[in-house]
C-alpha cells in the first residue's frame, strides 16, 4: 500500500500538508459518517495508518527506505528475465569468467552433461589453503 496515495500527497510532502490530507480523507470516510458502508470503515483504517506512518519521521523515513528498496530492485518480470534495472546477467557472467579465469556456471554445467572432470580449478576454492593451514594434508 501506498501511503501517499491514500492520503492523495506527493511523496515530497511537508508535515502540514499531510496533516491537512489526513484531516480531509479522515472527515471523508470516517465510519461514524458512513455508518451503512463497511467499505469506507477499510478506507479510514488505511488512512490512519498512512497518518501514523506518514506523520512520524523515524517511521516515515523507514517506510521511504523500504519503498526505495523496491524501486532499486525492479519488477519481478525484470527478475525473471535476468535483468535487473538493465544489468544482462549473461554479460555479467561472462566478465567474470573473463577477470577470475573461470566459469562460476561450469560445475553446474558438468553436473547435468554427466563430466564431472574439472579442466581449470576454482582460484576462490579455500580448501587448499584451509588444510595448508591446519596441516591436514
Amino acid at each position: 500500500m501506498n501511503y501517499y496515495e491514500v492520503l492523495g500527497v506527493p511523496e515530497t510532502a511537508e508535515d502540514e500538508q499531510i496533516k491537512h490530507a489526513y484531516r480531509k480523507q479522515a472527515k471523508k470516510y470516517h465510519p461514524d459518517l458512513n455508518p451503512d458502508n463497511p467499505a469506507t470503515e477499510a478506507k479510514f483504517k488505511a488512512v490512519v495508518e498512512a497518518y501514523e506512518t506518514l506523520s512520524d519521521a523515524e517511521k516515515r523515513k523507514e517506510y521511504d527506505a523500504k519503498r526505495n528498496k523496491k524501486k532499486v530492485f525492479g519488477s519481478q518480470t525484470e527478475k525473471a528475465s535476468g535483468n535487473v534495472q538493465g544489468m544482462d546477467i549473461g554479460q555479467f557472467t561472462k566478465n567474470m569468467e573473463r577477470y577470475f579465469g573461470f566459469s562460476f556456471q561450469e560445475n553446474q554445467t558438468k553436473k547435468q552433461s554427466g563430466n564431472v572432470g574439472s579442466s581449470k580449478k576454482n582460484p576462490l576454492d579455500m580448501t587448499d589453503m584451509f588444510e595448508a593451514f591446519m596441516k591436514i594434508k
